[in-house]
């Protein structure tokens, strides 16, 4: 279940961040700082959390990381959970876009750390898994590096 959930996740964000290059071609910032904010922080992170905490065993199979004690599992959920919560937050108020720059610069540095975790893991390992190196590794260095650009947007830095 927690494959379908992070397919899920990815068409979200990706789909998010498109219509937010959208937007922001024809000019609307704030509302493709709303639709990146809230896509790729609110809703990925729910749904990380789901991912996380509810399947953790699948999740942790998925990754290859499989524990008879899934403590660590659930701290990571309940960080995806407070940023989803956040993102959602921002992106249905009336904060301006300086707030929406922080819920994603937030999150893009705490899915930078991730990819890098698991680039180590990668080259690290006896194993070298593609899944761990192109998924999980530059695909998430690649989106959160989307994210940095958005929230770089939100401080009205570009």
């Amino acid at each position: 279940m927690s494959k379908y959930i992070s397919l899920v996740s990815m068409l979200i964000g990706s789909v998010g961040i498109f219509f937010g290059f959208y937007f922001l071609s024809e000019g609307n910032k704030p509302m493709a700082l709303h639709i990146v904010t809230a896509s790729t922080v609110g809703i990925v992170g729910i749904l990380a959390f789901i991912r996380h905490f509810i399947f953790h065993k699948s999740d942790a199979k998925r990754l290859g990381w499989e524990t008879e004690r899934p403590d660590w599992m659930f701290e990571v959920a309940f960080a995806n959970l407070a940023f989803g919560v956040i993102g959602i937050l921002t992106a249905f108020s009336n904060w301006g876009t300086v707030p929406q720059g922080v819920a994603l610069l937030g999150y893009a540095i705490y899915l930078f750390q991730a990819a890098m975790l698991h680039a180590y893991r990668y080259f690290t390992d006896e194993i070298k898994s593609p899944f761990r190196l192109w998924r999980l590794s530059i695909a998430t260095f690649l989106y959160a590096g989307m994210m940095t650009y958005f929230a770089l947007k939100g401080f009205a830095v570009l």
